[in-house]
């Protein structure tokens, strides 16, 4: 990119300095790996579309028109022209690794995250001991389960400003340490004269605390981890997410009926708290911190144009980076809520066989999630645009989920339908080298906050899911529908991707 702007800047001061030949020293002053240095895409498209309109040595003429421009006008475009190599034709073959301190953000966060799943799962499987012990009704352990969304649902844009500001490490293990008191709350409800009025604040506490999660995350990697390097980071962390998902559902179920659930909580939540005091210790000086934004992009207020100052051009790239994000979290909250209740009724599981076999999909999920990472990394490292890698991995994100779901009613065996949602949860794992990695790569200074935005999204659309399951199940008695009509969302999510998704760098 640099070159691309070099080649721009050249072109408009040609009127004042002559032309270098092609054995001056000028000319072999420029690297050995790009001899011939062309205008990237994204610099192109904005020279076509007229938004570039002050090149670095302007015209009488042009800094007029410059000084006609808004101010956040301004500033959004300079962002988009420091476009890092997003768009660069030019080989980017890079050799360079990870700091200790972008290592170590890394590490926590991923750790973080195993434990957030871990806790989301193991009070799904906990719910039906809790009931047995409080006399609660299905009704009752819905609203509980249910409590958890109030809390998360609200603080997703909160979290993401507060981690674009202070550190999306520290704005996230301080989460941890919040949501596990809310863990740990829950056997305390035993005690009280009023159990499910605790055990709901406790359900609050425990999602307002999670709301960070995705958004600090992102965030995180965003400040700490150099652009070739930021899917296989990322894709580390969800790794060890799913892999949570999976190691509450295999631990949940022996531990309740061993030690009781009370005690399966307490020791969430200590080891919760603990890691938190841990992480908070050892995160690097550099982590505590917020990302910078760029001198061009900072504005009169220092943080860029706010959400609502953007030129035109921008609001679709955001709107259609939502869309899919709301179609990720439809299909992801399906999964993680109703695939023990689909092996239990309609391929005739156990109960605690469905939570062995519901845990398998999710491992894979974890797999899928890593290699995705380290593949999209070794494609920008040969020398693919990263928006072009963006792309490649998020067709096979909408294109598989939607193959597995259409075939999913068909399945003749329980093994088929299993083998099915292996390979549903597994390509779906691979948006995490496609939509996350994309929004570190044109938002990188606003990956947290926009991200806090689009969960909120995604966590209303995951509520609306959860409805429209139950009520189609009950009506039906089956999840046909639910598959085909969740397959139809992928497919929508590829469509807009495709059509929008060009690698437009908006806040640098």
């Amino acid at each position: 990119m640099t070159g691309a702007v070099s080649a721009l800047n050249a072109r408009s001061s040609s009127t004042s300095t002559p032309r270098s030949s092609p054995r001056s020293p000028r000319a072999r002053s420029r690297p050995a790996a790009s001899p011939s240095p062309r205008p990237s895409a994204l610099v192109s498209s904005e020279v076509r579309a007229g938004a570039l309109v002050t090149p670095t040595y302007p015209s009488p003429r042009r800094t007029r028109a410059h000084h006609r421009e808004s101010r956040a006008s301004v500033a959004v475009h300079a962002a988009a022209a420091v476009s890092d190599d997003m768009d660069d034709g030019a080989p980017i073959k890079t050799t360079e690794r990870l700091t200790p301190d972008a290592k170590r953000v890394v590490l926590l966060c991923a750790v973080t995250m195993l434990l957030a799943s871990a806790d989301r799962t193991i009070f799904s499987l906990g719910s039906l001991a809790i009931a047995r012990d409080l006399s609660l009704s299905m009704s009752t352990v819905g609203l509980l389960q249910s409590a958890f969304f109030w809390g998360y649902g609200v603080t997703q844009v909160l979290g993401g400003v507060a981690a674009d500001k202070f550190g999306g490490a520290k704005v996230l293990l301080m989460g941890l340490g919040l949501w596990s008191v809310g863990v740990a709350m829950i056997p305390a409800a035993t005690l009280t004269p009023a159990p499910i009025a605790v055990i709901v604040a406790a359900r609050v506490l425990f999602g307002a605390a999670s709301g960070c999660t995705m958004p600090a995350s992102a965030a995180a990697v965003a400040s700490c981890v150099p652009a070739e390097r930021r899917s296989s980071s990322l894709s580390l962390i969800f790794t060890f997410f799913n892999c949570g998902s999976a190691f509450g559902l295999l631990l949940a179920g022996s531990m309740i009926q061993t030690i009781g659930w009370q005690a399966v909580f307490l020791a969430f939540g200590a080891v919760g708290i603990a890691w938190s005091a841990i992480g908070l210790t050892a995160l690097p000086q550099s982590a505590r911190k917020g990302a910078k934004v760029s001198d061009e992009a900072s504005g009169a207020g220092g943080a860029g144009p706010g959400w609502l100052s953007l030129p035109g051009w921008m609001y679709p790239q955001l709107g259609a980076l939502a869309w899919c994000h709301v179609c990720i979290n439809w299909g992801f909250f399906i999964l993680q809520s109703w695939l023990p209740v689909y092996l239990a009724k309609e391929l005739g599981f156990s109960l605690g066989g469905s939570g062995l076999v519901a845990a398998l999909p999710w491992f894979l999920t974890a797999a899928c999630s890593f290699s995705s990472g380290q593949i999209a990394d070794f494609l920008v490292a040969k020398g693919w645009t990263r928006w072009k890698v963006r792309r490649l991995m998020m067709n096979i994100a909408t294109i598989g989920p939607a193959t597995a779901l259409l075939l999913l009613p068909a399945a003749k065996s329980p093994t088929g339908a299993v083998c099915l949602l292996a390979l549903m949860l597994g390509t779906q794992a691979v948006s995490i080298a496609g939509y996350h990695s994309y929004l570190q790569d044109v938002l990188p200074s606003r990956a947290g906050s926009f991200l806090g935005i689009t969960n909120t999204l995604g966590v209303i659309a995951g509520i609306v899911a959860n409805l429209f399951v139950g009520y189609v199940v009950e009506t039906t008695g089956g999840f046909g529908l639910v598959f085909l009509v969740t397959a139809g969302v992928y497919a929508s999510s590829g469509v807009v991707w495709n059509l929008n998704a060009k690698g437009r760098v908006m806040f640098a």
